[in-house]
């Protein structure tokens, strides 16, 4: 779900806002029509990967590249 609420109405709707962020809806603030602020659960944060977060995790075979058997009709 996305909530949309107008930059003057946030010191009103605050904890009703957060609230709903924390539930995993979709917290959009806007000014003069512009979207200016996105509101996200730290918990939904958390749950995103990291950049690199995988490195030296992932091993290739040495022989990677090299051409399949099963393939070779197909390569020149």
């Amino acid at each position: 779900m996305v909530v949309n609420v107008n930059y003057d109405d946030v010191k009103v709707q605050i904890k009703d806002l957060i609230e709903a962020a924390m539930r995993g809806d979709k917290v959009i603030i806007t000014k003069n029509g512009q979207q200016v602020v996105q509101l996200v659960s730290m918990k939904t944060m958390r749950n995103q990967p990291k950049f690199g977060s995988a490195k030296g995790k992932i091993k290739f075979a040495p022989n990677l590249d090299a051409s399949l058997a099963d393939f070779s009709e197909y390569t020149p």
